[in-house]
């Protein structure tokens, strides 16, 4: 079963968040319960600014499932990225997203997500070859480092507007492979997905089982439904392939925390059904 997630910004993070709530663990937390949300997705940058004992009571408190870390601001903010000019991993980066495997296996649970966007780093446009080797290895030892945690890498493909590699579907499914580790997935976000790829559908479709969790929003970034995107055919194709995972929403809080979260979960109720009553947590 499908099961609805959204995104909240720690409070670690300086910067606006790609979520429907930001800084306030406890309020976002039992906002999401009451609104009906089966799980919780992180953004944040520097677990030693988080408090993850209080974390794990409050997700608890609220029957809330904690899905997993979203990694953007590690670059966004800090610009940390896993493969930079000189092509080198970057030892600060991954020591930070090492660190962020440690704070979701510890708190969030085995099987937790930790996604690789744009951490992944800029590496060199004009070395396409030699970047991308250079990612297979780096995505090769994180995910044999979070795998002993039993934590799940997930590689999302980012727009070009945004990133210099691994834009599309297939470049996700072809880094993928090259990595060729069983804790190593993919995620799809329909809003890159809608810049880059061919048709969304088939794309879903490609993916198959690779593909380990989503990221939805509308093509204006707002909550899902009040744009173009057909989001009953974008869950009917993911069950199509057997998906039971979360889609997390990744959105601007438009036009405001509360009225985001209520008509987000209000217009996905009417493709992916609430669970009936069980509880939800680790």
């Amino acid at each position: 079963m499908i099961r609805i997630a959204g995104m909240v910004g720690g409070p670690d993070l300086a910067q606006d968040v790609l979520g429907l709530y930001r800084g306030d663990f406890a309020h976002a937390f039992a906002r999401m319960a009451d609104f009906g949300f089966d799980g919780v997705e992180l953004m944040v940058k520097d677990p030693t600014r988080l408090d993850g004992a209080d974390l794990r009571r409050l997700l608890d408190q609220h029957r809330l499932t904690g899905v997993g870390i979203c990694t953007g601001h590690v670059f966004g903010e800090d610009g940390l990225g896993l493969v930079g000019a000189d092509l080198r991993i970057s030892r600060p980066a991954m020591d930070r997203m090492k660190s962020l495997v440690d704070f979701g296996a510890a708190w969030l649970g085995r099987e937790s997500l930790l996604n690789i966007g744009r951490a992944r780093g800029p590496g060199v446009p004009a070395k396409s070859a030699d970047t991308l080797s250079a990612m297979v290895e780096a995505f090769q030892e994180l995910a044999d480092y979070a795998r002993r945690g039993g934590v799940r890498l997930v590689l999302e493909p980012v727009n070009s507007l945004q990133a210099s590699f691994i834009h599309t579907t297939q470049d996700g499914l072809d880094m993928v492979r090259r990595v060729n580790r069983p804790n190593f997935g993919l995620m799809l976000d329909v809003f890159h997905m809608n810049i880059e790829d061919v048709d969304i559908y088939d794309s879903i479709r490609e993916a198959g089982d690779r593909c380990w969790f989503a990221h939805f929003c509308d093509n204006n970034r707002k909550w899902p439904g009040n744009a173009h995107l057909d989001f009953a055919r974008i869950v009917a194709t993911l069950e199509e392939i057997g998906y039971d995972g979360f889609v997390s929403l990744e959105m601007l809080p438009w036009p405001d925390s509360e009225t985001a979260a209520r008509l987000s979960i209000e217009s996905l109720r009417r493709y992916i059904p609430a669970s009936r009553g069980e509880g939800h947590g680790h």
